[in-house]
């Protein structure tokens, strides 16, 4: 049963409840509740047939359904639900990333920045109760990841070059191509600078976790480190890359 069915199916079904109303079969094969001689409540057969399927409605002999003694457990186990898609939905942080397959193709993607390892680490602390990372560690590893998207193109290289603008500049497409193609170049530059500043074996961690997103514990376990060292090295690598950014001096 898709969102916009269950939430019918709902208000119905409390409607049904507060005020003990059948539903009753109509002519067409629908159902419908009558309040005060007006149709306050209708499903159609199928939606009808669905509910008593999943146990909300019951039917009867005399062409009624009811609701089941399973209909306000199931109003209840649906408000739980979506009370938490609504807390979902206000902690996702939703940006469109590009990305490269395998083979070198661009594509586009959603990506939720508030469930990434390293948002984790910026939200939780340790016993003192202060954020694991640094406001400038935090945002040099914003950086590191921000220039490795960019370094993958992230304008679509498809204007036609030789067709003039609507403004009549015929340079305008070209330009707007070439200016794609510097940004994406000085990104890869900066992307490659950072790599040389954490020197070997730090940048491949934090490569791991920022644009990976692979976890700290799985980090450890790959490279057979004892418990609780990637914490130790991370945060050093994103001190030195903060430096490097001239975040901290």
């Amino acid at each position: 049963m898709n969102r916009r069915a269950h939430k019918k199916l709902a208000r119905i079904v409390t409607q049904m409840l507060e005020k003990d109303l059948p539903l009753t079969r109509q002519s067409d094969g629908s159902y419908a509740a009558t309040h005060q001689n007006r149709v306050c409540a209708r499903l159609t057969s199928v939606e009808a047939r669905n509910a008593c399927a999943d146990g909300v409605l019951s039917a009867h002999a005399d062409q009624r359904l009811h609701c089941s003694d399973q209909a306000g457990l199931w109003l209840k186990r649906g408000s739980v639900s979506a009370a938490q898609d609504a807390f979902a939905e206000q902690h996702r942080e939703m940006h469109r990333v590009n990305l490269i397959d395998n083979e070198g193709r661009i594509y586009s993607a959603q990506k939720n920045s508030a469930v990434s390892p390293l948002a984790w680490l910026r939200r939780h602390g340790g016993k003192d109760k202060l954020p694991f990372l640094t406001a400038p560690e935090f945002a040099a590893a914003e950086q590191f990841s921000n220039d490795y998207y960019r370094s993958s193109l992230s304008q679509k290289l498809c204007a036609d070059w030789d067709a003039p603008s609507r403004g009549g500049a015929a340079q305008g497409p070209r330009n707007a191509v070439l200016d794609a193609a510097d940004n994406a170049l000085a990104a890869k530059e900066r992307f490659m600078g950072a790599l040389g500043a954490l020197g070997p074996g730090l940048d491949d961690l934090v490569f791991c976790l920022c644009i990976r997103e692979i976890g700290l514990e799985a980090i450890e376990k790959a490279r057979k480190w004892p418990k609780r060292t990637a914490k130790v090295v991370l945060k050093l690598a994103l001190e030195r890359l903060a430096r490097h950014y001239g975040l901290l001096h």
